[in-house]
């Protein structure tokens, strides 16, 4: 199919999803149940009205936004936007982030903390740890006000890896020769086809324990912990939610709805109010609904589906057959970025 062709079979599907992008987010917005629109009733409404607002976090911690054509992104790193947003917005009055994440990168579980930090410092945000909120998840969560966490979550691993392999053995059993042209002694530190120096090994070694020290600060910074009191929980170790309780990482025991009656809580004392927020946790999940809420970048609409059906869709190819194939350290697309350092 020639370019022409393509151009104009983009701007086909374009005008038809618009056309219809409307009557069908009508119906999915007429078709929720009783219960959702108890707590985020009023659709656009609620955008007018003082409220709290509900963040999940699922999923590994990684600077990486997948979509789908018909679907609005809701990966970790989208969390940053919508805290970018809500520290502007005075009717935001208090934030919920749901955690459920193993861990990350380190600097996305950075930058993550970073934006809950500057929402924490206005107003009152509180974590809901769902099966298991560790490594680049804690990161997040204690920057938080309040901790809340099931007994049975799994929480903690405060630490950071490096992960690496050494396939010279195998290479050499097969017959393959690597042939490296470097710039300086350590490009090629973590390469997979030769031993580790000792030199090497202490650069790696003094670059883990510098993000560690990172991550410790922040926990002690955020928990009000002393930083030789949270070394001695940062092992690497995980716990479960009693036992973090017992040691000062999560603030009680409960629920999710335990955690927004916590929040509630706060916000009352804060703004003296006489009764609960309304909770908004109805994220747009896919273009049609994003259409119909006047908080999201639908006006933007076409330009984005434009880029999505011209770019994005290639992008997410290369990321799904490219990078997968490939160990992280070897994908060109991210060449001199340790995505392997994870903060775990």
């Amino acid at each position: 199919m020639t370019e022409k062709s393509n151009k104009k079979w983009i701007a086909i599907v374009l005008i038809a999803l618009c056309v219809l992008a409307v009557p069908v987010g009508l119906v999915i917005k007429s078709g929720k149940t009783d219960s959702d629109s108890s707590e985020s009733s009023g659709g656009g409404l609620m955008k007018l009205k003082d409220r709290i607002e509900v963040i999940t976090i699922n999923g590994m911690i990684v600077d990486k936004e997948e979509e789908g054509l018909l679907s609005i992104s809701r990966s970790p790193y989208s969390a940053v936007k919508k805290l970018k947003k809500i520290l502007k917005n005075d009717k935001v009055k208090g934030v919920i982030i749901r955690i459920n994440s193993p861990g990350g990168t380190v600097g996305t579980s950075q930058e993550i903390c970073q934006a809950v930090s500057q929402v924490a410092a206005e107003k009152p945000v509180v974590t809901s740890m769902g099966d298991i909120c560790a490594s680049g998840g804690y990161y997040v969560a204690c920057a938080t006000n309040k901790i809340i966490a099931n007994p049975g979550t799994l929480t903690g691993s405060i630490g950071v890896i490096f992960n690496m392999m050494n396939v010279k053995g195998l290479a050499d059993k097969i017959g393959i020769e690597p042939k490296v042209i470097k710039s300086g002694p350590y490009k090629d530190i973590a390469s997979m086809f030769r031993p580790m120096t000792e030199e090497e090994r202490k650069i790696l070694q003094a670059l883990i324990d510098d993000s560690y020290d990172q991550f410790v600060t922040a926990v002690s910074q955020g928990r009000k912990m002393k930083v030789e009191d949270v070394k001695k929980l940062a092992d690497g170790r995980i716990y479960s939610g009693r036992q973090a309780l017992k040691i000062g990482l999560v603030d009680k025991l409960g629920s999710y709805n335990d955690a927004l009656d916590e929040l509630q809580t706060m916000c009352r004392a804060k703004y003296n109010l006489k009764k609960d927020l309304p909770v908004n946790d109805d994220t747009p999940s896919n273009i049609f609904e994003a259409l119909l809420d006047t908080s999201s970048d639908a006006s933007n609409f076409p330009l984005n589906l434009l880029n999505l059906l011209n770019g994005r869709s290639q992008a997410s190819l290369e990321s799904s057959v490219g990078e997968k194939m490939l160990p992280l350290h070897m994908q060109s697309k991210y060449a001199g970025q340790p995505l392997w350092m994870m903060a775990q």
